[in-house]
């Protein structure tokens, strides 16, 4: 067993139940709290290094059979077995709950490290009621956030995944400091329960399906996988197996992700709760759905996951991209145009995904952990802007704050340019390998997508022209606030310049840090290869018959 996995999802729990019991008068929880979040982050660190370190040790000794199905990298240890007292199809009920990471999951759990740090962090500053208990609650929704990461079964996945959302809901309506937080909150609650049903019902589906051929119900990744895996090579027709259960899950992961037209719980959340919540929210929560389609719905239901299920998701993807590009345009409300923002990059991801290609399936791991950098560092520097100006808007008149704050100015346009997919930087990296994979399915998607780029490198000159630059600063009404007037202080400065430096690594060695997950992805891809090509000349013949009717 290795201790980190157990370590990484109970430290930050346990810290956060001494800070609930210790009270709010006692004023050391909140240096505890980032003791706490460090202590994760380190733990995070170490578990992608013993990763980082296993493929080329593992891999010598794997035969075809395991590269194919079971993860090269994988320290999973049975942690609780679930015994049901009822039997079905004469097979018992019998489920155990197991953790483990592999390349993807490991590149998970180090970007909920490093933006937890971060976020607790900040809020020791920029929180000022009831500081402890908002970081006592930013660890429990990251101890939750591990949880998600390291299952590597079904029912503790679900677990964890409803878990996440008890921190989240309390922070946004108790510490929301943006339009009507309470209203946004309930929002939140009632969108994500009700993408749980469906989910729920088709998670189950999957654990029962192994009963149709006489063998027990699992809820094991490993042997799900095996058994898509043998469906896959089976030649099994596309869609003619549990194809229901897989729209389900598509729906249950698809209001996570807030993919069309079921996001409108985003912009009001993103602009209801405040922006260091928003940081946790916008660069790791909403990765959780993406998750689930690369942790569960590619690998476990390949042959079910037909060509219809792949070029809807597909194409709102594609849709989102230009659609969150043209609103963040239209908002003046800054918190908005983040939302808007986020939401567009997160349709360069699901294009990736639904290529089921090494290309874009790689790059939309990569691009997952590239947007959280990025998404997080951005509504940390909007934190910055509003704890000294109030609110932030794009306003017709230019603002001028790089005459005030040259430091902040040149980290804004250096996140900015990383977010448009500026060469040389993390951004461009992972929208090209998810463009590159879905070219090989559909050019039609690839050619939307790439007008999103254009309209994203639009409204973020619009950003940093309106903001820094145009005037000497003094039009804008500071409201006598104490931070105003004063540029990046070293709490401030501290986890912007580590991400960025993260983002420009990244973007200048790109492979290093794919070598993590490589082996995963190529995996997935190799899974998904039998499915793909009959999909592939399933839309060839669609074109064929729209053309010659």
């Amino acid at each position: 067993m290795n201790i980190l996995i157990p370590l990484l999802i109970l430290v930050p729990l346990a810290c956060a139940l001494v800070i609930f019991f210790s009270g709010p008068r006692v004023k050391a929880m909140v240096p505890f709290g980032i003791l706490a979040a460090a202590l994760t982050l380190l733990l995070s660190i170490g578990l992608c290094f013993q990763v980082y370190q296993a493929p080329s040790t593992l891999s010598q000794n794997a035969g075809a059979a395991q590269a194919t199905i079971a993860p090269k990298v994988s320290f999973i240890s049975e942690t609780l077995r679930f015994v049901l007292p009822v039997s079905v199809a004469g097979q018992p009920i019998d489920w155990q709950l197991s953790f483990g990471a592999d390349g993807i999951s490991a590149l998970m759990v180090l970007l909920t490290g490093i933006v937890g740090f971060f976020t607790v962090w900040l809020a020791s500053s920029q929180i000022r009621v009831r500081t402890e208990t908002y970081i006592g609650l930013l660890l429990v929704a990251i101890s939750m956030l591990m949880g998600v990461f390291l299952s590597m079964d079904l029912l503790s996945f679900y677990i964890f995944f409803e878990a996440v959302l008890i921190p989240l809901i309390l922070l946004i309506h108790g510490w929301g400091d943006g339009k009507n937080p309470q209203a946004a909150s309930k929002r939140f609650l009632l969108f994500t329960l009700a993408g749980s049903i469906p989910m729920v019902v088709g998670l189950i589906s999957l654990a029962m399906a192994p009963l149709a051929n006489g063998q027990p119900s699992t809820v094991a990744f490993s042997e799900l996988s095996a058994i898509a895996a043998q469906a896959a090579s089976s030649g099994v027709p596309i869609g003619s197996k549990d194809s229901w259960a897989v729209w389900l899950l598509l729906l249950g992961f698809g209001i996570k992700l807030a993919i069309l037209p079921l996001h409108t719980w985003l912009p009001m959340t993103y602009a209801a709760a405040h922006p260091n919540t928003t940081s946790l929210i916008a660069s790791v929560v909403a990765k959780l759905g993406l998750y689930g389609l690369l942790r569960i719905v590619i690998p476990l239901t390949p042959v079910a996951l037909s060509i219809e299920a792949q070029l809807v998701v597909g194409t709102l993807g594609a849709i989102v991209i230009v659609y969150g590009a043209l609103v963040a345009l239209s908002k003046d409300n800054m918190r908005e145009v983040l939302a808007f923002s986020s939401l567009s990059h997160v349709g360069f991801i699901t294009l990736g995904l639904m290529s089921m290609t090494r290309e874009g399936l790689g790059g939309a791991a990569l691009q997952m952990f590239n947007h959280g950098l990025i998404t997080a560092a951005m509504f940390w520097i909007l934190s910055m802007l509003e704890q000294r100006h109030g609110p932030i808007r794009l306003r017709s008149e230019d603002q001028g704050m790089a005459a005030q704050y040259p430091k902040l100015a040149v980290l804004l346009v250096f996140f900015t340019l990383a977010g448009a997919g500026l060469p040389g930087l993390n951004g461009f990296v992972g929208e090209f390998l998810t463009l590159s994979g879905m070219m090989r399915v559909c050019t039609t998607l690839v050619a939307i997508a790439v007008l999103g780029t254009v309209l994203g490198a639009w409204y973020g000159l619009r950003i940093v022209q309106r903001l820094l630059f145009g005037s000497n600063g003094t039009r804008y009404d500071t409201q006598n606030r104490p931070l105003a007037g004063v540029d990046l202080r070293a709490q401030e400065w501290i986890p912007l310049v580590a991400v960025g430096f993260l983002c420009l690594y990244i973007g200048l060695f790109p492979m290093r840090t794919m070598k993590l997950f490589q082996a995963d992805t190529d995996r997935l891809a190799t899974l998904a290869e039998p499915v793909s090509k009959q999909i592939h000349r399933d839309m060839d013949t669609l074109v064929v018959e729209s053309t010659n009717p």
